[in-house]
């Protein structure tokens, strides 16, 4: 799910580009009437879909990115109160992991600090999405804009990654990362210079932060849907890492497999269904998001070789997964042109 504050965002920046946002909106499934509430919810797929239908029916490649850039901070509702409020940038970006599904619960952050550069890396798992390239390339602006709200507008990321391919220009991103982006990476995300997580933010106000988390977990999603959330959030990750057997989830989750499975099972699903749903949303953005050769999309989706993971997903989705490529990139060949 999703917040609905985003459809106002969407509606000016269509019409800016002489679109029909209404009947763009109608045509993935959602209602006008939203406009009128920003608290509400609907589904992320539908959001999704919408980026990517009217990427294609105005001819921009970087539609994602230029809703971002005209949303400026995103509408983080409650959870933008208590950022403010820690101590260090450090602080605010795990606080903002915790959190981050109230506003978006299929957008997956995670702070890795192991190497000598910090990642933040962004994860969008959309069942049924098969393209989620706007969708992605505006999570991680509206991310860089967070980071320059916390940090100052002069702020710039050490590098910035996407795992798809290049756009048709890069004018766009240049202007508004100001750093080197790479294409065909291994990650979505940010790479931060090393200083920037112990930096202190000003005016923080520790019985003030305690109050607003009060206020925030009191709101928060039932311990069922969290947990689910979190599970989904550790197997995107671990797939990177080739480490998604139930035993190392669960070893991450502070618990065991058996507690894993147990907890899975109240909310009616198992640990291979949750595996496999994280890896067939993997697969096809890795697919038709980009040229990446089929034995990177392997190793990406946590399968040991290009054979066991062409079999798998002939088992899947009934096709080769070249052949799922070819399909997928004829059926949306219409090529795009920046504006």
């Amino acid at each position: 799910m999703a917040r609905t504050s985003i459809l106002n965002d969407y509606r000016r920046l269509a019409l800016s580009l002489d679109l029909d946002p209404i009947a763009l909106m109608r045509r993935v499934g959602i209602d006008r009437k939203l406009l009128q509430d920003p608290e509400l919810l609907f589904t992320m797929r539908s959001m999704i879909e919408l980026l990517e239908l009217t990427a294609n029916t105005a001819k921009i490649d970087d539609f994602g990115m230029r809703l971002a850039e005209a949303r400026g901070l995103p509408d983080l509702g409650p959870v933008s109160l208590i950022l403010r409020e820690q101590a260090t940038v450090r602080d605010a970006l795990r606080t903002l992991i915790g959190f981050f599904h109230l506003h978006a619960n299929a957008v997956y952050l995670n702070l890795e600090e192991e190497d000598s550069y910090p990642l933040i890396t962004i994860d969008l798992i959309v069942v049924g999405a098969q393209q989620c390239r706007q969708g992605i390339e505006m999570s991680v602006a509206s991310l860089t804009s967070i980071l320059r709200w916390l940090l100052g507008d002069k702020w710039t990321p050490a590098s910035v990654c996407f795992t798809h391919g290049r756009p048709v220009s890069r004018a766009r991103y240049d202007q508004f990362f100001r750093c080197p982006i790479n294409f065909l990476a291994d990650f979505n995300g940010l790479v931060l210079h090393k200083g920037d997580l112990s930096k202190n933010l000003p005016d923080h106000s520790p019985a003030r932060r305690r109050q607003i988390e009060r206020y925030i977990r009191s709101i928060d999603v039932s311990s069922s849907n969290a947990y689910m959330d979190r599970v989904m959030q550790i197997v995107t990750i671990a797939l990177h890492r080739g480490e998604a057997r139930a035993d190392v989830i669960a070893e991450y989750l502070g618990t065991d497999r058996r507690t894993l499975n147990r907890r899975l099972a109240r909310v009616r699903t198992n640990y291979s269904t949750v595996l496999n749903t994280v890896r067939k949303t993997l697969a096809l953005q890795h697919l038709l998001g980009s040229e990446r050769p089929i034995s990177d999309i392997a190793a990406l989706t946590g399968f040991g070789s290009p054979n066991s993971f062409g079999i798998w997903f002939r088992k899947v989705f009934g096709r080769s997964p070249t052949s799922w490529r070819a399909r997928g990139q004829k059926g949306s060949s219409r090529k795009r042109v920046p504006q």
